[in-house]
This record gives C-alpha cells, structure tokens and sequence, in this order.
C-alpha cells in the first residue's frame, strides 16, 4: 500500500494555524508528535473527530481540545495554535494512515462498534462502549487483525 494508506510527514510549528500538506491522501487517524520537547504524543482521528485527542504516553481518558487538528484536508491537516501540534519554533512529526473517512455502524459483534475500515490495507478505527462483559466487536476488516490497540 505504501503511501497510498500510511505516510509519515515533519513539520515545523509557527504557533499559527497552518495547513500541513505533503501526506498524499486524507488522513483519517494522525499521530503527532513534538520532537523538540516532551509534549506529549497527540493522536486524531476521523471517527471520534478533530476535537478528540488520546495519548499514548499517559492513561488519562480521551480529551477535548478545539487548538490541536482543526480539519482532515485532501493532502495532509490543519493544526492550530496548541504547542502540541504548532508550537513556534517546535519541530513534529506526523504519522498519517487512512482508513475509510468517517465512521459507520458495525454489527458484526455482540457490541455495536463505530468503525472507518481500509480492508486493502489491513487497518481500521474504530469506538465501542464496554458492557464489563465477555464480547467482541466488528472491525471492518475481512480477516482478524493481527494487532490491536485499545484505549
């Protein structure tokens, strides 16, 4: 698949808004990290929305912030003025993949999963909500994935 679903771009931070282009295709899950600091790692995607953000590096539930990934554009992202993503002087790096635009209603499971699945490339988003039981939950993909991460 190459850059067709995964692609990885640097850039460097103005503190103001700024289109970050290059990517090659919609990105709809953006990892982002400064490289120049410890600001932690900031990760969109396009079934939750610009205006969620998780981390990898700390246990704290899902964020809300409007300052961070403002808009998933043809060629790349639009980050805003949150020194996580656009710091003056700070350098990233953003690792882009793409699945299948926004979420759509998955059954294929004992839970209802929210899901944008690229099945060429092997990879999906996806949301559910916990029942504190046994259960699974649809993915998107035509074959089990090989490797999840859930947060």
């Amino acid at each position: 698949m190459g850059n067709k679903a995964f692609n990885v771009v640097t850039y460097s931070g103005t503190g103001s808004t700024q289109s970050i282009t290059g990517v090659g295709f919609q990105p709809d899950l953006i990892w982002i990290k400064r490289r120049n600091s410890t600001d932690w790692h900031q990760i969109t995607d396009a079934v939750r929305g610009t205006n969620s953000q998780l981390f990898s590096n700390d246990t704290s539930a899902e964020d809300t912030a409007t300052d961070k990934i403002t808009a998933f554009d043809s060629d790349g992202f639009t980050v805003s003025t949150h020194t996580g993503v656009n710091a003056s002087g700070g350098t990233y790096v953003a690792w882009c993949w793409k699945a299948g635009g926004t979420g759509v209603s998955n059954t294929n499971g004992s839970i209802t999963s929210t899901v944008s699945a690229n099945a060429d490339a092997g990879f999906s988003i996806g949301t559910y909500s916990g029942s504190g039981a046994v259960a699974t939950v649809g993915h998107g993909l035509s074959v089990a994935p090989e490797m999840l991460i859930v947060k």
